[in-house]
């Protein structure tokens, strides 16, 4: 009887060594399970912290910027930001000009411009951001392509109402200018507006602040180097550019601009830029020059429910323009006008939510009206180039796939005073990121 009873007792005492080795094993796999989930959380989190949470990336405007410029300021964490923009253009001219001569235009297809956006948050109020372009594909020996800084600028924020900017600055009028990656607007190629009257990407070396007044107020205002006048011109303003680049600093300019966006889907604003150009030039009678330039803008973008239009409208007043003219030695029809303005309206609208419900791709058709006088008024003694105050017309569409990338095809129809207007056919992809 004691001897069953002893083996009873070691059975026992087996099955209950045998379920809390079980109980153990159990367990040590639960904390294994544990440990491997802590570790892929850790692990996460430091690429994360690699890719400065690139998975957040937010693609809008801050600060005027375009939304692959603005990525800098929406790095959660101290350290750099990398984003860019490019595209191809491919343009197809027509056999005739306006007037019926032959043109004798080559077709060109053109890898136009890639854009590097390097930036790095110090911290939550201190900003660098930079645009390095590469246009034409190849640049430096025969190649007909170029680098350059579009620009580069330090960003102090004292509070939302008054950041202080200092470095290479986009000048901030119209609207391509601040906002010009490619996705972001309807032709394929920028508006001729926008090229001459505003000349885009137009940036300048100074200093200055920017901020929102209100949620629905904002406004931006620098001191910049000025034009050199002795590079204006008849077809606008264009080449009187320094673009920061040992620029002539003897005279400088101030430019500034406001929007209000308190209307839903609308924004309005106004620009401006005055200042003496001269930069050291002489009259013909070695008394100094001034050559004041004032330029103003008045801009309005409208979106609701698949619509999108725009409206710009730029005029510039050049001082002293009879005697510029005479000091670069310019005469009849190609001197520098006193007065030039240009303007455009598009109209833009989606279509593809009428055919496939849901979908977030676009396919939008536009529509735009350009006129640019670069003579609208000429000093006593010079003639106007008839071929100077020219229009054109845009008919297109624009499909994006997703936000950040964009195909295009448009017919731009030329007509100029001089008819001597060429038509072309132009189709591109772009992208950003």
């Amino acid at each position: 009887m004691r001897k069953s009873l002893l083996v009873l007792i070691a059975l026992l005492l087996q099955q209950m060594l045998s379920l809390k080795m079980g109980q153990a094993q159990t367990a040590r796999q639960d904390t294994l399970r544990e440990l491997m989930r802590r570790i892929e959380i850790l692990t996460e989190e430091i690429e994360m912290a690699k890719l400065q949470e690139v998975s957040d990336r937010q693609y809008k405007s801050y600060l005027g910027l375009g939304p692959a410029a603005s990525q800098v300021y929406f790095v959660k964490k101290t350290g750099v930001s990398l984003a860019g923009y490019g595209e191809v253009v491919y343009e197809s001219f027509a056999d005739r000009y306006e007037d019926g001569t032959e043109a004798n235009q080559s077709d060109r297809i053109d890898y136009l411009r890639n854009i590097i956006y390097l930036g790095y948050k110090f911290s939550d109020r201190i900003y660098f951001n930079s645009e390095i372009e590469i246009e034409h594909g190849i640049a430096g020996g025969s190649g007909p392509g170029a680098v350059a800084m579009e620009f580069g600028y330090l960003d102090f924020e004292i509070s939302p109402k008054l950041i202080a900017r200092a470095g290479m600055i986009l000048v901030p009028m119209g609207i391509v200018n601040e906002w010009h990656e490619p996705p972001t607007f309807y032709t394929s190629l920028r508006p001729e507006m926008e090229q001459q009257i505003l000349p885009t990407t137009w940036r300048a070396n100074g200093f200055g602040a920017l901020g929102n007044i209100t949620d629905d107020l904002s406004y931006r205002i620098y001191l910049l180097e000025g034009f050199d006048a002795r590079k204006l011109s008849p077809k606008g303003v264009r080449k009187a550019r320094q673009s920061g680049a040992r620029a002539i600093a003897e005279d400088f300019v101030v430019s500034g601009r406001v929007d209000y966006s308190g209307i839903a889907g609308l924004i309005l604003g106004g620009s401006f830029y005055f200042g003496n150009t001269a930069q050291g030039l002489q009259s013909i009678d070695g008394n100094p020059l001034d050559v004041p330039v004032s330029i103003l803008s008045l801009h309005a973008i409208y979106r609701h429910r698949g619509i999108e239009a725009r409206a710009l409208y730029a005029r510039t007043q050049i001082g002293q323009a009879a005697e510029l003219n005479q000091a670069l030695n310019l005469t009849g029809a190609d001197g520098i006008g006193e007065q030039q303005y240009g303007y455009y309206v598009l109209f833009a609208y989606n279509i593809l939510p009428h055919f496939l419900s849901g979908s977030s791709a676009v396919v939008s058709p536009f529509i735009q009206y350009e006129r640019v006088n670069s003579q609208a008024k000429v000093p006593v003694g010079y003639s106007i180039d008839p071929k100077n105050d020219r229009t054109n017309l845009y008919l297109g569409v624009q499909y994006k796939p997703i936000s950040n990338i964009s195909f295009k095809i448009d017919y731009m129809k030329r007509s100029n005073a001089a008819r001597s207007g060429l038509d072309q056919l132009n189709i591109s992809v772009s992208y950003m990121f």
